[in-house]
This record gives C-alpha cells, sequence and structure tokens, in this order.
C-alpha cells in the first residue's frame, strides 16, 4: 500500500501537550487487587454489574453518566486508557506498581460530544456530578496536572491520491 500512495513519512520528537497522572495530596485511594486474581462475584461495574475478568470496563450512558470499573489493573494501563478518553498522552507518574481495583463515575464535558450507540450525539448530562479530573481525584485520590512533554510523532512527507488498478 505505502508503494501504491508513495507514502514516504519519518519520526520526530516533539513538544506536545501532555497529562501527568500523579498521586492527589491527600493520597491514594486505591483498592489493592486480589492476589491471584480471584473474584468469585467479580467487582462491579459503574452500574453494579459483575464484572468476570481482569481489566477496564469503560460505560458511557447516553451523555448522562460515564464510568470506568477496572479489576487488576495498573495506573500505567489506566494512565492509557485516559489518553485515549481525553485525546491526549497521560503519563503515569504516580510511582504506584500494583494492580488495583476501581470504579470511577463522572459526568461527561458537554464541550466534547459523545456519539450514542446510533451514531448521532448523545443528550446532553441531566444530572450535574463531577468532571473526569474532579472525579479521578475524589473518587481514586489521583490527581491529572497538564505538562508539555516530548513525544515521538509520525511525519507524512508525501502522500499520492492511488490511480485506479
Amino acid at each position: 500500500m505505502a508503494d501504491r500512495i508513495k507514502l514516504t513519512l519519518h519520526r520526530e520528537t516533539k513538544e506536545l501537550p501532555t497529562y501527568v497522572l500523579v498521586i492527589a495530596e491527600n493520597g491514594p485511594k486505591l483498592q489493592l487487587a486480589k492476589s491471584g486474581g480471584s473474584y468469585t462475584d467479580g467487582i462491579k461495574d459503574p452500574e453494579g454489574r459483575p464484572m468476570q475478568t481482569h481489566g477496564m470496563l469503560m460505560q458511557l450512558d447516553r451523555g448522562q453518566i460515564a464510568g470506568i470499573g477496572a479489576q487488576g489493573v495498573s495506573p500505567a494501563d489506566f494512565a492509557q486508557q485516559l489518553s485515549r478518553q481525553l485525546g491526549r498522552a497521560v503519563v503515569d507518574k504516580t510511582g504506584l506498581t500494583g494492580s488495583y481495583d476501581f470504579n470511577l463515575k463522572w459526568t461527561p464535558d458537554e464541550s466534547r460530544p459523545s456519539k450514542g450507540t446510533d451514531g448521532n450525539p448523545a443528550p446532553t448530562p441531566r444530572a450535574a456530578g463531577p468532571s473526569l479530573f474532579a472525579a479521578i481525584q475524589q473518587q481514586l485520590g489521583l490527581k491529572l496536572e497538564s505538562q508539555k512533554a516530548s513525544m515521538p510523532v509520525l511525519v507524512i512527507d508525501y502522500v499520492e491520491t492511488p490511480l485506479e488498478n
């Protein structure tokens, strides 16, 4: 494909806005994951249903409330999930090395319209709740700080529209 469209690119390092995940002033409120990963009932997802596996379950409830249920998740994996949610790199600098169980609930930011399951914009929140930033601090004892960091990026030097076959 790269030959067909005459794609040329290179890697660079650029200063980009990022978030750093750190421990908040009053310390973390995370629950260590159960050793051996034995969850007979599973922890509950944001809606109270049991999760049966390790990992994160993210739920957006048509723009009204969002949540992440996590079971056996490291802060680094949580930072990656936050990167996808925020559209900006999140770097874990908590210093925490274990795996944790937690539930996080917040009200989605109205300025970032989310899509419903049918592809149409989700309705705006009806009930006011904490923002994602406030929820992370209040519920998990962690904090997101805005910073700039050197990040690797791919730069497209040249690309052509492919010719018909």
